[in-house]
């Protein structure tokens, strides 16, 4: 890497560590809709892909970090994956140990991170001959099929029976993937990012919709505005490893080196809600079972985005779960302007040494910025974005965007085709469907359908 890519790649790195701290306290904001569109705008712009994963590497450590932090201090999830912390989070500030959990969460993420590096980043290199065997097809049905596809297939599976409506879920695969492989018929060729960016905004554009409703929008009037009250909390010290214990310090490491391999076809939501649900119900202690489960979350929530990124990134060549399907898709879609997709451009250019010492290097930088930085005036942060940052209007940036970049993909049908995903996506959502099922039908849909279609049935 070049002198002038290097500084880049920092500044890059700096840069999205400031503003994922922001972005992860906002109450409610997707890891998909504020992650994804800004890393696949800026290799639309023609930045080195390298430089792009290192941006959101940076992103990852900064914005999980965050989210935790308006939960520990007023019981609100930042992003998604925070909200299965509310629950411990709302046992500990009754016990006045908001300052407790704040601080073990942080550092916690630090672990997690960590770990999942050296772990995902370790077991890649050994598998990366395997991702050959995995890319061949075999022919089923009269039908070419890649290895890879069972693996994403049994991943779906899995998340339709871990969502909240199991049968819906199921009965969405199918469904959702015929209405896709029909607006690409429609497009007459293969589109993606609209699509993904549809289910991406679905839940979001959903809500705001519910609000041209009148029955709907008079039922959210009388609810009136939610007062958010911040706990104090006292001084808290800057070394992770006075902050853990020994327990939660071995099962931070523990889980996030497990979760890490998972989240490769598994849900990051879904395996910080198991491990953290079993943790918290192994300990007759209330307070100390919140603890302990509200501290490994948020490790998990670190060490399932980079395996969920980095493994199928580097071996398989393919989204196969739902973290490299949801935020980290844009760099598994064929650009113009590279001729590629950004993962081939960075496997093929780069030496995995180098690839490592990026990752490595984004992760330092974030952790050196956001790691003080939120310890130290994380109450003073949240106030400020609370008071000063209108949700509503990050989340019209960011509709913005998606409608901007589906025009790209498609002109002015690529932007009805995800009015039409956005609005189906955020229906399912709202019935208890994973969003970690529609982007990997989303992945699956081509062969999918073909199978669909040449059952002897």
């Amino acid at each position: 890497m070049d002198p002038a890519t290097l500084i880049l790649m920092l500044a890059l790195s700096a840069l999205s560590t400031i503003l994922y701290i922001f972005i992860g306290i906002l109450p409610g904001t997707d890891e998909t809709a504020t992650m994804a569109p800004i890393a696949l705008t800026l290799l639309l712009i023609g930045l080195d892909p390298l430089v792009v994963l290192a941006w959101f590497m940076a992103s990852i450590a900064a914005f999980k970090m965050a989210d935790s932090i308006p939960v520990a201090l007023a019981g609100i999830p930042g992003g998604v994956m925070a909200v299965p912390q509310v629950p411990d989070a709302l046992v500990a500030k009754d016990y006045g140990l908001a300052d407790t959990v704040l601080r073990k969460g942080i550092a916690a993420s630090v672990v997690g991170q960590v770990v999942a590096l050296a772990v995902t980043l370790s077991l890649s290199y050994y598998l990366m001959p395997a991702g050959d065997w995995l890319r061949t097809t075999d022919v089923v049905f009269g039908v070419k099929v890649a290895r890879w596809f069972w693996l994403v297939l049994a991943g779906l599976i899995v998340l339709a029976l871990t969502s909240r409506s199991k049968f819906v879920a199921l009965v969405s695969i199918p469904s959702l993937a015929l209405l896709i492989q029909g607006l690409r018929s429609v497009y007459g060729r293969p589109i993606f990012i609209s699509l993904f960016l549809g289910i991406t905004i679905g839940p979001m554009l959903f809500e705001l919709l519910t609000m041209l409703h009148r029955d709907l929008r008079q039922s959210l009037a009388r609810r009136g505005l939610k007062e958010v009250k911040l706990v104090r909390i006292g001084e808290i010290s800057l070394n992770p490893l006075k902050i853990l214990s020994r327990e939660e310090l071995a099962h931070s490491t523990l889980w996030s080196a497990v979760t890490s391999i998972l989240a490769t076809v598994m849900s990051p939501v879904g395996l910080t809600i198991l491990i953290g649900d079993l943790l918290r119900e192994s300990r007759k202690d209330k307070i100390r079972g919140a603890v302990l489960a509200y501290t490994v979350r948020d490790a998990i929530k670190n060490a399932t985005y980079v395996g969920g990124t980095l493994i199928p990134l580097l071996v398989i060549g393919v989204p196969t779960g739902p973290m490299a399907a949801g935020p980290a898709a844009p760099f598994f879609q064929k650009l113009e302007s590279l001729g590629a997709t950004p993962r081939d451009v960075i496997v093929s250019n780069y030496s995995y040494p180098t690839i490592v010492a990026v990752l490595l290097l984004a992760t330092a930088i974030s952790f050196l910025i956001a790691y003080p930085i939120l310890v130290k005036y994380s109450r003073r942060i949240t106030l400020a974005v609370f008071r000063r940052i209108p949700a509503e209007a990050l989340y019209g940036l960011f509709i913005a965007i998606v409608l901007m970049l589906s025009y790209y993909d498609a002109k002015v049908s690529g932007i009805f085709g995800t009015l039409v995903v956005s609005i189906v996506s955020g229906a399912l959502w709202k019935l208890g469907v994973s969003l970690g099922v529609l982007f990997m039908t989303l992945v699956a849909a081509p062969t999918l359908v073909q199978l669909l279609s040449a059952l002897p049935l």
